[in-house]
């Protein structure tokens, strides 16, 4: 579903090829994903590397690492 179809005055069917304002809309959504997914890698190192310091300091040792 195109979400500028019952908002835009100027749709026509096949527009969003060519519509700068479907251009940019989709670019600030590339944009978010990609900043999403930044944060998520920056995060799970953050978390790798806490979760690897607790398990050094275990006295247990896993046997699955």
């Amino acid at each position: 579903m195109i979400p500028c179809r019952s908002s835009c005055p100027h749709y026509a069917e096949g527009c969003h090829k060519t519509c700068a304002y479907w251009k940019n809309y989709q670019r600030e959504l590339q944009d978010q994903q990609r900043k999403k997914m930044q944060w998520l890698k920056a995060q799970n190192e953050v978390c790798t590397t806490v979760l690897r310091q607790y398990l050094a300091m275990s006295t247990v040792r896993p046997t699955y690492f």
